[in-house]
């Protein structure tokens, strides 16, 4: 059972019984990030985790009762799709020839980077 199989059992699966997880579901089971995939659902769920989850998970040592405090606590959840927003990288080229220029003509890489915004405003 892998991550996401494990969280479709948690969180949008019929809840009937919890079972037990196996050597490879209690490897997959990482609270943090089923914590921080909960908070991404729903604003109203970052304080579920806050109160519940983040408070009473640390007084288990085993990972099974730690599932079952999860599976038990979670209600049923409608699946949606979140929408998870990535960091732009800037490409290493681009950055490097940025300071090249910048240190060439003895002004910041900062002030390379709005000549270059402007160019493109005007070019557009």
């Amino acid at each position: 059972m892998n991550f996401f199989q494990l969280q479709n059992k948690l969180f949008y699966s019929k809840k009937d019984n919890a079972g037990y997880l196996d050597t490879e579901g209690e490897s997959a089971f990482v609270p943090f990030l089923l914590n921080r995939w909960l908070s991404f659902y729903d604003k109203s769920a970052i304080t579920f985790v806050n109160d519940s989850l983040n408070r009473y998970a640390g007084l288990f040592d085993d990972k099974q009762q730690q599932y079952r405090l999860y599976y038990n606590l979670i209600p049923r959840l409608k699946f949606k799709r979140i929408n998870y927003i990535k960091k732009n990288k800037i490409k290493k080229e681009d950055e490097l020839n940025e300071h090249i220029f910048a240190r060439n003509n003895n002004i910041s890489v900062r002030e390379v980077k709005q000549y270059v915004d402007l160019c493109n405003a005007l070019h557009k």
